[in-house]
C-alpha cells in the first residue's frame, strides 16, 4: 500500500512539472516566475527526500492539527534549501538584498532558520517575524515567504508521517484553518461531481471540505461581507473576497473545465497571478503566500 502511494505521488509530481512547463508562453504568465517555481519546487522535494532519509520526519501517533513542537525543522536541511532558493532567485532575476542578507545571517548562525520557519509557518507569529526583520534589515513579507517555503517540506513530511491519509479529511471543517497543520488555505476548488467547496492548505497540501459561503481567511459567515471578483461570467477561475478582514482566496470551478482536466494547486497558483493583481487593485491582501512543496 505504501509503495502504491509513493508511485501515485511520483506520478502526480511528474504531471505537475509537465503542467508548469506548459504554462510558459501563455498570456498573463511570467516565464521567469514559472521557472523560479519549478526550481524551488525541485529544491523543496530534495529537502523532503533528505528528511525521509534522515528519519527527521518521523512522528509518534497523535492528534491533528500539528503545532510548532510537533514539526522537526533540521537546520542543515533548511540551510541547503535556502541556498537553493537563492540560486533559483539569482538565476531567474528575482534575487533581492533581503535574500542576500538572510543567507548571510543563516551562514553566520544556521540555528536561526528553524526559528524563522516556525514563526512563518504557525500563526504566523508576526511579533517574532518583525523582530527578525529588524535584526536582519529585511521586510516582514520577505521573511514570511521564505520562512514558509523553508517550512513547507518539513510540515508536509510530518503530516504524512503521522497519517498517510491526512491529505484529505472527511466532513466539513473550518473554512480558515487546515485540519492537519492549522495553516490557512491558499486555493479553493468546486468539485466537479457535486460543486462542493474544497480548500487546499498552501503549506502542507491537506484538503478539506468547507461551507461554501465562509471567508477562507477569517472564517466569517456574514454573507453581506463576502464578494467575488472575476474577469468574466464564463471564466472557471475567480477571486472570493471578504470585507471583514480584507483577505481573499482564488477559486477554480472544476465543472467549467474540460472533462478529465485535473486541478493542481501549484499550477493554478502560478497561472493566476493576474487574479492576485486584480484583488490587490481592489484593496484586498493575501494573508499568507502559497508555498506548498508539491
Amino acid at each position: 500500500m505504501a509503495e502504491r502511494g509513493q508511485e501515485m505521488a511520483s506520478a502526480a509530481a511528474d504531471a505537475i512539472v509537465v503542467r508548469l512547463h506548459a504554462l510558459i508562453g501563455e498570456p498573463q504568465v511570467s516565464e521567469a516566475c514559472v521557472r523560479f517555481r519549478l526550481d524551488v519546487l525541485a529544491a523543496q522535494r530534495a529537502a523532503r527526500r533528505a528528511l525521509t532519509s534522515s528519519g527527521s520526519g518521523s512522528l509518534p501517533a497523535g492528534p491533528f492539527p500539528l503545532g510548532p513542537r510537533d514539526i522537526p525543522l533540521p537546520a542543515e536541511i533548511l540551510a541547503t534549501l535556502l541556498q537553493a532558493i537563492r540560486v533559483a532567485a539569482a538565476t531567474h532575476g528575482r534575487e533581492t538584498e533581503e535574500i542576500q542578507r538572510l543567507t548571510a545571517a543563516a551562514a553566520a548562525d544556521p540555528d536561526v532558520l528553524p526559528i524563522l520557519a516556525a514563526a512563518a509557518a504557525f500563526g504566523p507569529d508576526l511579533e517574532a517575524l518583525e523582530s527578525l526583520a529588524r535584526r536582519w534589515r529585511v521586510y516582514v513579507d520577505a521573511l514570511l515567504f521564505i520562512g514558509r517555503v523553508l517550512a513547507a517540506p518539513c510540515v508536509t513530511e510530518a503530516v504524512q508521517a503521522r497519517s498517510p491519509d491526512a491529505r484529505s479529511f472527511p466532513g466539513e471543517a473550518e473554512a480558515h484553518r487546515c485540519p492537519a497543520c492549522g495553516s490557512s488555505p491558499s486555493i479553493a476548488r468546486l468539485r466537479r461531481a457535486d460543486g462542493r467547496r474544497l480548500l487546499t492548505c498552501g503549506l502542507c497540501g491537506g484538503e478539506w471540505e468547507a461551507v461554501r459561503l465562509a471567508c477562507a481567511c477569517c472564517g466569517t459567515l456574514e454573507r453581506t461581507h463576502l464578494g467575488i471578483l472575476r474577469l468574466g461570467d464564463a471564466d472557471a477561475r475567480w477571486v472570493e473576497t471578504c470585507d471583514d478582514c480584507k483577505g481573499y482566496i482564488k477559486t477554480v470551478d472544476e465543472r467549467k473545465l474540460p472533462e478529465g482536466d485535473m486541478v493542481f494547486p501549484v499550477v493554478e497558483e502560478t497561472a493566476t497571478l493576474h487574479l492576485d493583481l486584480l484583488a490587490e487593485r481592489e484593496g484586498y491582501i493575501r494573508r499568507v503566500p502559497y508555498v506548498l512543496s508539491g
